[in-house]
């Protein structure tokens, strides 16, 4: 191992729950990521946002959660939630 190798951050080898899906939903289109997990339950991942084709914004998780699919969920479910609080804003 060379002296670049020790300082370069150590690799998780355990990771697990990656995941990608992509859904729309009231004219926007999300991408969801895991990310990856832990051993201790430990899960992250985003979600991006775009409406017509321009990006918006992205949510972001990193919690606990027994798996992968209930992470998937929990960044869908704040997706929906983000778009529907935006198109109220816009009716307002």
């Amino acid at each position: 191992m060379t002296s670049a190798d020790r300082k370069l951050a150590p690799v998780d080898q355990g990771a697990i729950n990656k995941a990608l899906h992509d859904f729309d939903y009231q004219g926007w289109k999300v991408k969801v990521e895991l990310d990856g997990g832990s051993s201790e339950g430990i899960v992250s991942g985003h979600a991006d946002l775009f409406e017509q084709s321009r990006f918006v914004c992205r949510v972001m998780l990193s919690a606990r959660h027994r798996d992968g699919s209930s992470a998937m969920q929990a960044l869908a479910r704040k997706a929906r939630e983000l778009i529907d609080q935006r198109q109220l804003q816009g009716n307002d």
